[in-house]
């Protein structure tokens, strides 16, 4: 149904933006960019929506609502891709140090000892 969904609303995005392209209608044009870039990442992403669910399976599901929200923001308006793709990477490598550090400071598992 989410991939029906999807594919409903990566046509119509792609629709009205190709429409006020070729039909000139007196529209923004970042708000034909817009429906360009955004009707085409959501099309992938029901075209690969199989894939997305066995990556959501294997993955954080928060790690996977960020790097798409981070996609979208990027296909939305290039300029931020950089500021983006900065702050992804930053918050990714403190993630996985602050998980590390935890790790370091737990005493290690205590076997029972064995009755002979």
């Amino acid at each position: 149904m989410i991939r029906i969904l999807l594919g409903l609303i990566a046509a119509g995005l792609l629709l009205c933006g190709v429409s006020f392209y070729f039909l000139q209608i007196e529209v923004n044009e970042l708000v034909v960019g817009l429906c360009i870039r955004v009707g085409a990442l959501l099309a992938v992403m029901c075209l690969a929506f199989p894939q997305l669910m066995v990556l959501k399976n294997k993955l954080p599901a928060i790690l996977v609502i960020g790097s798409m929200t981070c996609l979208i923001i990027i296909a939305a308006r290039p300029n931020l891709g950089r500021v983006v793709i900065t702050l992804a990477t930053v918050s990714i490598t403190v993630g996985g140090i602050l998980k590390w550090l935890s790790k370091i400071n737990k005493p290690p598992p205590q076997r029972p000892p064995r009755s002979g």
